[in-house]
């Protein structure tokens, strides 16, 4: 049964919040054994009640169940879609049931885009950029916000309270217990947020920092960020917004190094174990993410690594004559959501001939990282691996890179 919480957020504004557990993948790519929220807001006043979003449509019913605990159907005279993707709008037609007399309200994009929803014909208003709405003496003002990440995401600014309703903007990641964040004491938030905004953001990177300059150039200071997936920022809305541009420059967290490997019978990992033992022995902090026959890392938690780590290791073998597959599956995601003028370190072993460091090489030197050093080595049985080149691959890595002098 989904967990719904329903908790004021500021005088007159609630959110309404069910905590989906059920999605392993979310957009059936990406692993979130932490959860996922959706999250809806009700703004109510002297003149009728303003909806903002939905919730995924397997939860359309418990939404409705939520709304009828505060507010009766005629109350509702608006619902802004701030987004068009189902994991906010997959209620809509069950809401234009519930609600015949409110209206629609959003980008231009959202009437094309859900035409054909039953009950939107006739009720949909498109506002536009800068574009404001005055409902019982509270201002609404609609701000569109392309390509965050749809290109008809637009947010909603409620300057009497300081709020800033920001749909996929600003979100993360997790079901935290609490509502808020500062009733998550314990919850790794960045982490969340980083892995939210590299999997499900990272292509549009860019547009966070237009989105940024542009609320910077309305005056639009935050008090509080009310976004569509994870917690409400009360207590840190400068902190999210701080991070999601560090994010979105792919700025480098000092010392962290990624090493990606994938090893079939053994000679990979120990080359990039005995690697990251030496970065470790040089102050540097390596995360380690290796596919074995054994076990296999969380693509999106390697995605998220890649996007603030300060160099990238990738240790491959050869595998019938070029790239091990998942580890070309994943260095395509990483180029695609979280490419960076980064340094790039490569090992790799073979048995008749190498491929592998040619192929990585092909891929991630064309989405912008560059090769610094590699080691291609015949793989062995026994545990032997190259020591000294190692041990030089490890003092290149440690030496403090041109972001940092």
């Amino acid at each position: 049964m989904a967990v719904v919480r329903v908790e004021e957020v500021t005088k007159g504004l609630k959110i309404l919040r069910v905590d989906d557990r059920e999605t392993a993948y979310f957009e059936a790519l990406w692993e979130i054994p932490e959860g996922v929220t959706y999250n809806a807001y009700l703004l109510e006043t002297k003149e009728g009640a303003v909806l903002f979003d939905g919730w995924k449509s397997q939860y359309s019913q418990a939404l409705i169940e939520a709304l009828e605990s505060l507010i009766s159907p005629d109350d509702l005279r608006y619902i802004v879609v701030h987004h068009a993707e189902p994991d906010h709008a997959g209620s809509l037609p069950a809401l234009l049931r519930w609600a015949p007399k409110a209206r629609v309200l959003g980008h231009p994009l959202v009437g094309k885009m859900l035409a054909g929803t039953p009950g939107l014909n006739g009720r949909f208003e498109a506002v536009r950029d800068g574009g404001s709405l005055s409902l019982g003496g509270v201002e609404l003002r609609f701000i569109h916000a392309p390509w965050l990440h749809w290109p008809e995401t637009m947010m909603t600014w409620l300057p009497r309270d300081g709020v800033l309703l920001s749909c996929d903007a600003f979100g993360s990641f997790g079901a935290a217990p609490g509502v808020f964040d500062d009733e998550c004491a314990g919850c790794p938030l960045e982490a969340w947020v980083r892995k939210y905004v590299a999997t499900v953001i990272g292509r549009y990177r860019p547009s966070i920092l237009r989105a940024l300059g542009k609320l910077g150039s309305l005056g639009v200071e935050p008090r509080i960020i009310a976004p569509g997936h994870g917690v409400v920022w009360r207590s840190r809305p400068r902190w999210v917004m701080e991070l999601y541009e560090r994010l979105a420059r792919a700025e480098p967290v000092e010392g962290k190094v990624l090493i990606l490997y994938a090893s079939m019978y053994g000679s990979t990992e120990r080359l990039a174990l005995a690697l990251a033992g030496e970065l470790a022995r040089r102050g540097l902090k390596p995360v380690v993410h290796g596919f074995t026959d054994k076990r296999r890392p969380l693509i999106a938690e390697v995605i998220a690594d890649a996007l603030d780590a300060e160099a990238l290791v990738v240790a491959a073998p050869t595998y019938e004559a070029g790239l091990y597959p998942y580890l070309r599956l994943v260095i395509e995601l990483i180029c695609e959501k979280a490419a960076a003028p980064k340094r790039l370190y490569i090992l790799s072993t073979y048995a008749w001939g190498g491929a592998a460091v040619k192929r990585i090489r092909g891929i991630m030197e064309g989405c912008g990282f560059e090769t610094m050093a590699f080691i291609e080595a015949k793989s062995v049985l026994e545990s032997q691996s190259p020591t000294d080149k190692i041990a030089n691959i490890a003092d290149e890595i440690s030496k403090v890179p041109s972001t940092r002098q």
